[in-house]
């Protein structure tokens, strides 16, 4: 009876183990889970706080791009600038060479770093005059005379020219500004 007793005692004991261990593995994962939960909880947390972060990205991108846009036409705008600068300087140079007297221009074109003039002068040694007051501007480098053809011109022969004007590259890179603008 002792015998059947211990057994029966080590067998409700092993039992008692066994439901204990098994409370204790369903605490661990009740535990597990619940932290499993808190974990899914904060990575759908994070997921959000991504999208919103992710649409503020957009928006930085976005701005920066516009931002490059915007630099872009401020350069062009510099270089409209500088060079609408250029050009009315050109224009003033070439109207002070031009002796009233003597010159007559028909027609002024600038292209790029080329100004062509198309004209009537008296004589030749007065377009050779023209043609060195010109190159003595700080705008021009040199003077190139296309054609030169006697014309009839209320029954006088006067000289028809066409001239090639190249503008002073330091002159045209230079970024003159208006006396009384502050850079």
């Amino acid at each position: 009876m002792k015998k059947r007793a211990r057994s029966r005692n080590e067998i409700v004991a092993f039992i008692a183990s066994f439901f204990g261990f098994l409370a204790i593995l369903g605490i661990i994962l009740f535990g597990l889970n619940q932290k499993v939960s808190s974990l899914q909880d904060n990575i759908k947390n994070l997921e959000a706080k991504k999208a919103s972060y992710n649409k503020i990205l957009n928006e930085i991108k976005q701005l920066d791009k516009d931002k490059s846009i915007l630099d872009a036409k401020i350069e062009v705008i510099k270089k409209l600038k500088t060079t609408s600068q250029l050009s009315v300087r050109l224009l003033d140079a070439i109207a002070s060479a031009t002796p009233q007297t003597s010159i007559w221009l028909k027609s002024v074109k600038q292209t790029g770093a080329q100004v062509a003039l198309t004209g009537i002068a008296l004589d030749n040694t007065r377009l050779a005059e023209y043609m060195n007051t010109l190159t003595a501007s700080p705008y021009f480098s040199k003077a190139i005379l296309g054609k030169s053809a006697l014309t009839d011109v209320a029954g006088r022969k006067l000289k028809s020219f066409t001239l090639t004007l190249a503008v002073d590259k330091s002159a045209a890179g230079k970024n003159e500004s208006d006396p009384g603008e502050k850079k």
